[in-house]
């Protein structure tokens, strides 16, 4: 089965919730002779006579620079009684500080740091503390200012007013992303669990709810002056910038913050558990799920490489030794995921099984520990291992593609600085990793997991019921550096003789290349009453050709360290991969084989529906899927081409066969209709050969096309509910009618959907309903547009207690920006700069670039789009606005959803007298009941 094969670990993915200087200490990396693949990683470390650590690195691929700072502070540094309080804080960090009144992100977001496309944030784990922001060069001094403000004087800019407003947000936050998702409390029972009450990792990061509350000003003010100093920063500045200049900089706006105290450092501390510790949890949740937790190493220790290569070894693919006897042979498990959790001072292990329905959660239990059991005996084979280590360097290098972001090179400089005291640990990592042996991985599973001491947390279901003196003046913003031009990437094509397009993009920055094959076979085809055929047809498109089996495939790619991504969008599916150079031959090899030859054998068919309604049997249970797949039945029709599920329902994807999937295949993938995406390490020519070479015979002309009816809107100015009892949030959803792609106004209301709540942070509704009312975590608008319809939405999970409020406001921002509060020219300007000039940042990463390309291509646009969009909203004039704005917000034709606890909020929205009131299951149906909740 496709699926995007992910080894990043879900709970940083989560944690993840951020004139020249006078060094003490110079440090420079030049480039040496090396025998691997591996890509350089050059740059110069100093330090500050304060203590700071600065790390300077060239890349020169796109007009940006990154701003990455790590301070050496996380939820382990906090006390009894005040959890939460360092990623609370973090949260206070963008409320202003003495010279930026207001929100951090409106500075930010106007010099250039595009929220949307992860170019601005903070997050917080145990450890560490980290904030980012990507800028275009000329912007460098605005954004080293804005970040020396913080940290030279936050307290005289704190009050009770924004510690209130922010405890509310991260309160939130927790709801959003613990509470109201299904087995989302494993993460606090397992921490918990797993440590004893003295170790600082047996709380988690967000905190409990009582703690946040209890946070005081003095809080905020004792955790700032103590963590938050010069000395206990790793401050990197990574991409496209002069080294003098920003060395002058650097020390014009930290260079005369003083340090603050030395500060103790935990010593590794790895917990023990004597026997077997089983938690039982009912929940709200379709299916029984086992989450298993062993005490490991932490990080970059002894063996932590080796259980890092074992959670590959174990349940990285389908023919990773989890997925195949659970998964693939017996069909007791859903899914199951294993990995090494490494941090500072201690590490967990975990695996994490879910339960086919009537599966026994004891066999899969058995069935883990038996494999466990079996690695630690006979160590992996020389295959296994060397498929690891393969998909770990591909990984590693996939890393280093990146200038900023999450986990991009900036973030990886200052993990290696802030853990290890040395940026440039790059060929260390690498090294450790290959030097792992079959005997490592057996011993260290042995010592570690084939063990019954260890925890195991059972779901099963449950029926519904934080005063610098500096003599610098920081009052005084620099002013922004002068917008540099842009240029898109340019995208070479050709095309082969059966109609085929190839499209590439020619970048040799790492030697990585990405491929994806697009075709005009979307769920729009799907036949009536058989909704989910796209879906289903990637699904197992891998899974058998005439030549190999999956487990076959699976393993082929797994050696070239790589794995299949794929999926169907409404109007095209898109199957590929990415690889390391060297492996991209024989990875499109299969891949032709696959795209060309799929046998969908019906084992593998049954196999996989089984597993896929037990998909929609989770995501039945979670609010946002439940709302993202409503709102398209709404804008066009339950039945329409563009409102059926993507995914299906229960009972169409019951009513899917074998020959289903095989004629979807035969009709709809067509060379005529197909284009081969390529971009990275390789030229046109060496492209266009791979690509005769692999689809040059590929035979059949072009798919027909889907004819389309006119849609069929379910309701304007009606208010949809569907029920989730104990929801701890109500997701709220705001509909309207969008441009279609094509459309000329189509970059205009780009513009206006960016006041409103598409251009990151500082837009009318994120702060109104979370800034201003505290009532979200975050809301933010959204856009749908196809060849010939377009939608619009807005959507935030609120706290259930202020569903009605929350409601109000949204349909006041609304009403408002369609006239009594139209966007102003300040509106305008921002929004204008925010979209430009945070616009490259979608061209650092090579699975970005081709995911636009396929997007254009399929839209059936040219590629000179890349450079109009930018172009385009630069030139964007407030007449076009007007325009689009009057021609597409029409609060008479908004549809409203929410997805929440009916019982706790259904009076208050009747009280409201939106419109009509209608009642739905998670399936988008109507609900007939005799009488609504009453106040």
């Amino acid at each position: 089965m496709i699926r995007r094969s992910s080894r990043r670990n879900p709970l940083v993915l989560m944690f993840a919730a951020l004139v020249l200087a006078f060094p003490l200490v110079a440090q420079t990396r030049a480039p040496e002779t090396k025998t691997v693949a591996v890509p350089e990683v050059q740059f110069e470390k100093y330090t500050l006579p304060n203590g700071l650590d600065v790390i300077l690195h060239i890349d020169r691929k796109l007009p940006i620079v990154h701003v990455n700072q790590w301070y050496h502070v996380g939820s382990k540094n906090e006390k009894k009684g005040r959890t939460g309080f360092a990623h609370l804080f973090e949260h206070m960090m963008f409320q202003g500080s003495k010279n930026v009144p207001g929100e951090y992100f409106t500075v930010a977001e106007r010099a250039g740091a595009n929220l949307r496309e992860g170019g601005v944030n903070g997050t917080t784990d145990f450890d560490r503390t980290n904030y980012f922001a990507t800028v275009p060069s000329g912007n460098l001094e605005t954004l080293l200012w804005l970040e020396s403000d913080r940290l030279a004087t936050l307290t005289e800019a704190i009050d009770k007013e924004k510690l209130d407003n922010q405890r509310d947000v991260v309160r939130n936050e927790r709801r959003q992303g613990l509470e109201n998702q299904p087995y989302g409390r494993w993460i606090q029972l397992a921490f918990e669990n797993m440590h004893p009450t003295d170790h600082p990792y047996s709380w988690l990061v967000i905190g409990s709810h009582e703690d946040l509350q209890a946070a005081s000003i003095e809080d905020v003010t004792e955790f700032f002056k103590r963590y938050y100093t010069p000395n206990n920063l790793t401050l990197v500045i990574a991409g496209d910038f002069d080294p003098a200049e920003a060395k002058r900089l650097v020390e014009k706006y930290f260079g005369g913050i003083p340090a603050g105290p030395a500060l103790d450092r935990h010593r590794q501390y790895m917990p023990k558990l004597d026997g077997e510790k089983i938690i039982e949890i009912a929940d709200r949740v379709p299916q029984e799920r086992t989450y298993f937790g062993w005490p490991s190493p932490a990080y970059f220790s002894a063996d932590e490489a080796a259980l890092e290569l074992a959670a590959t070894i174990l349940a990285d693919g389908l023919s990773s030794r989890l997925n195949k006897t659970l998964v693939y042979d017996k069909q007791i498990a859903s899914n199951v995921n294993a990995f090494q959790f490494a941090n500072e001072i201690s590490g967990t292990f975990f695996v994490i099984a879910t339960a086919r329905p009537g599966a026994s959660l004891d066999a899969v239990e058995e069935g883990v520990t038996a494999e466990i059991a079996r690695l630690a005996k006979e160590g992996p084979t020389a295959e296994e291992l060397s498929r690891a280590k393969t998909k770990w360097e591909y990984d590693f290098v996939t890393g280093l593609e990146g200038i900023g972001g999450f986990g991009g090179k900036a973030d990886q400089l200052a993990r290696y600085n802030t853990y290890l005291g040395d940026p440039g640990m790059f060929d260390e990592d690498v090294a450790r990793f290959r030097a792992v042996t079959a005997a490592d991985v057996k011993r260290a599973v042995g010592q570690y997991l084939d063990t019954r001491n260890r925890l195991l947390l059972r779901f099963h279901p449950e029926p519904s019921t934080r005063a610098s003196d500096v003599a610098l003046d920081r009052s005084k913003q620099p002013a922004l550096g002068a917008d540099r031009p842009f240029t898109a990437p340019t995208v070479q094509s050709a095309k082969l003789d059966n109609g085929m397009e190839i499209l590439l993009v020619e970048r040799g920055d790492i030697p990585k290349v990405s491929v994806d094959l697009v075709t005009r076979a979307g769920s729009i085809a799907d036949p009536g009453g058989k909704e989910g055929v796209a879906h289903l047809t990637i699904a197992t498109i891998d899974m058998g050709t005439k030549t190999r089996q999956a487990l076959q495939i699976e393993d082929a790619m797994g050696n070239l360290g790589t794995s299949f991504r794929g999926f169907a969008a409404r109007e095209y599916s898109s199957v590929g991969f990415e690889a390391l150079e060297r492996n991209v031959a024989a990875a499109l090899d299969i891949l032709a084989d696959v795209a060309r030859n799929p046998q969908f054998p019906q084992s593998e068919v049954e196999r996989e529906t089984k597993r896929h309604l037990d998909v929609l049997a989770q995501q039945a249970n979670n609010p946002n899927i439940v709302a993202n797949r409503t709102l398209p039945m709404l804008m066009y029709g339950r039945n329409h081409p563009y409102g059926r599920p993507l995914q299906g329902l229960p009972e169409t994807i019951n009513n899917i066969t074998r020959a289903d999937l095989a004629s979807f295949h035969s009709t709809y993938w067509k060379p005529g209709s197909s284009a081969l995406v390529f971009v990275g390490d390789i030229s046109l020519e060496e492209a266009k050969a791979l690509a005769a070479k692999t689809f040059g015979s590929w035979s059949g002309g072009a798919a027909p096309q889907v004819e389309v009816p006119a849609i069929q809107p379910a309701g304007q100015g009606k208010v949809f509910l569907i029920d989730r009892q104990d929801a701890a949030q109500t997701v709220v959803a705001q509909l309207l009618p969008g441009p279609a792609r094509n459309a000329e106004d189509f970059y205009a209301f780009r513009v206006v959907d960016s006041v409103w709540g598409g251009g990151g942070f500082g837009t009318r509704l994120n702060l109104n309903l979370r800034e201003e009312k505290g009532y979200s975590y975050g809301v933010f608008s959204n856009m749908a547009n196809f060849r010939n319809f377009g939608s619009w939405w807005a959507t935030g999970g609120v706290q259930t207690d202020k569903t009605k409020e929350s409601l109000a406001e949204f349909v006041k921002e609304l009403t408002e920006l369609a006239g009594s509060r139209p966007i102003s020219a300040d509106e305008l300007k921002g929004a204008r700069e925010t979209r430009t000039r945070g616009y490259s940042q979608q061209f650092e990463n090579l699975g970005r670039i081709s995911g636009q390309i396929a997007s254009l291509w399929a839209a059936g646009l040219p590629m000179t789009e890349l450079q109009r969009e930018f172009d385009a909203t630069a030139a964007m004039q407030m007449g076009a606005v007007q325009a689009a704005t009057k021609k597409y917000v029409d609060p008479s034709k908004a549809t409203l959803l929410l997805v929440g606890d009916l019982s706790k909020i259904e009076p208050g929205i009747r009280s409201l007298n939106l419109g009509e009131i209608v009642i739905l299951d998670t399936d988008g149906r109507p609900v007939q009941r005799t009488a609504p909740a009453s106040e």
